[in-house]
């Protein structure tokens, strides 16, 4: 039988861990499965085409304060043996990061790239990070 002492521990780490959960569930900083982020930035692999993926890194403050014009930018470069290194160009507008200011997810299609793999595009689920 269980002591009170020891009833008392697994209750608070039960209770403990199960307010993390629910903390993460909220939106109040998890990254993956449950560990905080508050980094001011946060780098999103697209989907695989053609056999390759690309990043793109999106900054907090266009998240929190999303600017009038949206943000553009270009993805990584990919490059591989034989093909010729190329980009995306990947664009969110204002209401793609308001959206995800209040905790929505946007998908976002990248501009089409060749690199010697026939014109593609690539497809980016952006959500809140923090």
């Amino acid at each position: 039988m269980m002591g009170t002492m020891g009833l008392e521990k697994v209750l608070g780490i039960g209770v403990s861990a199960l307010l993390a959960g629910c903390l993460c569930v909220l939106g109040t900083g998890c990254k993956g499965s449950t560990t905080p982020s508050s980094t001011n930035s946060n780098t999103f692999t697209s989907s695989s085409t053609a056999g390759h993926t690309h990043t793109v890194t999106i900054n907090k403050t266009d998240v929190d304060s999303p600017p009038a014009a949206g943000i553009s930018t270009t993805t990584s470069t990919y490059s591989s043996a034989g093909y010729t290194s190329h980009n995306h160009t990947f664009v969110m507008t204002q209401a793609d990061l308001q959206n995800v200011s209040g905790g929505g997810t946007v998908t976002v299609t990248t501009g089409s790239g060749d690199g010697g793999f026939g014109a593609h595009t690539h497809t980016f689920s952006i959500k809140k990070w923090y």
